[in-house]
């Protein structure tokens, strides 16, 4: 919807819009606006169409228009005030939008005309053999496979593939026409093969300012969405160009990202009559992909879902990401649904992944082993990722207090039980501490560890305890051995962290 909202801004003005509060354009030089004229001026009448005073015709590609002179330099240097004008005579010429219908289209044949002049895209890319070879090159990297167009079938150019590169294809000479026989039409390739070679090909040939794209990576394979996304970055920062995507996949955002041009994401929601718009900017990125754990980790991919788990180790992500599997396999509105799991390098780096994506509104909880409380552990910085209330000096001492009763007399909390060493005041005191934390979505273990967790299974606490639980839970849903969600220990705990995650109400979340 944002998507089309823009579209009609940009082509026809000031239109009614649902999501989108307005656009704004840049202001042109009087020199700039002279270059325009120049370059668009079209002394062919439009048909029908008087010549009037002051007035001219302009022509860019297929659109053309008459303009009132005085009128259009106005709407160029002011375009905020003269919005309509500049809309429907300047920025409607220079829209590209591609829709999930229009892109396998894109590949179809096209009209030769008059080369001379040339007109549709093909026809523009077969007189420009630097654009064409350029275009090539990406395909090939792509598929393997060579791009050929085919001006042998009438008065039209047809696309085709080949395993080797073609001969002169602006000539119907022998070895051209033995190169076009050979090779197979991309009508008879993949969908999501014509929908990348369409749009590539469209952004390449032609020149448009503003590209709508909707869901680009659909019909490809999670490889090609990568070279899709990082292939129209790149062409959209090779000149004065605005891009406009909606996506769902991670690979065609990371693509963009990584190809070096100026991204911002805006991240959408819309649940149960709430919708949100968050900015993660370009400057914000660059510093999350500087950070070789994001990377590695994957975490960009939680803009896509509801919410997000950050664990400290593989482990232990595993683990509650197949118990929360379970929960929602129930069916009786348990669990997280749409929720990412991701597992930090350890307590003192789940701050890099919880802060970044709670600044996009994504609801992210972090569970930790109760020596997160431990002095050692660089406790502020996991108060400023959850966006914990400042100043943090109260929690400080009390988080110093909770830990030296644990660990007084030689206690060892972690793999000794937790607060279940702590008796009276001691023991309501760090009750209070962590019910705090968990409002906050930081869910420190009270039992100490993750491997204490089912206690009433038979397994060694040991290295190998990931696999040893898991195969004492079971794999078969109908096996008697098949451990069901129950209504305490674990299972309560990871209902408690998916309430926070559903909790439109919940606290720790930037403003």
């Amino acid at each position: 919807m944002v998507l089309r909202e823009i579209a009609e801004f940009s082509s026809r003005g000031d239109t009614h819009r649902t999501i989108l509060d307005g656009l704004k354009f840049r202001k042109h030089s009087a020199q700039e606006i002279d270059a325009i004229l120049k370059a668009w001026t079209d002394n062919t009448p439009l048909p029908g169409v008087r010549n009037s005073p002051n007035h001219m015709h302009l022509k860019v590609g297929t659109w053309r228009t008459q303009v009132h002179i005085h009128s259009f330099r106005q709407s160029l240097q002011n375009p905020d005030q003269h919005i309509n004008h500049f809309a429907q005579n300047y920025a409607a010429g220079h829209m590209l939008i591609l829709d999930g219908p229009s892109r396998i289209g894109l590949t179809a044949e096209q009209n030769r005309g008059d080369l001379k002049d040339p007109q549709s895209t093909f026809a523009r890319l077969l007189t420009d053999d630097s654009r064409r070879q350029s275009l090539r090159d990406i395909l090939f990297d792509a598929f393997g496979l060579y791009l050929g167009m085919d001006i042998s079938e009438g008065a039209s150019i047809h696309l085709r593939y080949g395993n080797t590169a073609p001969p002169n294809e602006r000539s119907v000479e022998d070895p051209t026409l033995e190169w076009m026989r050979n090779a197979l039409p991309v009508n008879q390739w993949s969908d999501g093969m014509k929908a990348f070679t369409g749009m590539l090909l469209l952004l390449r040939a032609g020149d448009p300012k503003i590209m709508i794209i909707d869901e680009p990576e659909a019909f490809l394979h999670p490889t090609l969405a990568y070279k899709l996304g990082r292939e129209i970055a790149q062409t959209a920062s090779q000149g004065d160009k605005q891009v406009f995507v909606s996506t769902h996949s991670s690979q065609f955002l990371m693509g963009a990202i990584q190809s070096g041009a100026k991204v911002n994401v805006v991240r959408l929601t819309y649940q149960q009559g709430s919708a949100t718009a968050r900015m993660l900017s370009n400057d914000d990125i660059r510093v999350m992909m500087q950070e070789p754990l994001l990377r590695s980790a994957n975490a960009l991919s939680g803009v896509f879902y509801e919410g997000v788990v950050v664990t400290e180790a593989d482990a232990d992500r595993a683990f509650y990401q197949e118990l929360n599997e379970r929960l929602l396999a129930e069916e009786s509105g348990r669990g997280a649904p749409n929720t990412l799991f991701l597992n930090a390098n350890g307590k003192d780096s789940v701050n890099k992944i919880v802060g970044p994506l709670r600044a996009l509104g994504i609801p992210v909880a972090a569970i930790l082993d109760i020596d997160a409380l431990n002095p050692e552990t660089n406790f502020p910085v996991l108060l400023d990722a959850i966006s914990y209330p400042k100043p943090h000096n109260s929690i400080k001492l009390e988080r110093t207090g909770v830990w030296s009763d644990l660990i007084s007399d030689d206690k060892k909390p972690k793999s000794d039980g937790g607060i279940a060493l702590l008796n009276g005041a001691a023991k309501e005191k760090a009750e209070n501490l962590f019910d705090r934390l968990d409002q906050y979505g930081l869910f420190v273990l009270r039992g100490g560890e993750v491997e204490h967790w089912l206690p009433g299974l038979s397994v060694p606490r040991s290295k190998r305890w990931l696999r040893n639980i898991f195969e004492a839970l079971g794999n078969d849903p109908k096996a008697l051995n098949y451990v069901h969600p129950g209504d305490d220990d674990v299972w309560a705990f990871v209902d408690r962290v998916a309430a926070w995650i559903k909790n439109k109400a919940r606290r720790g979340i930037p403003l």
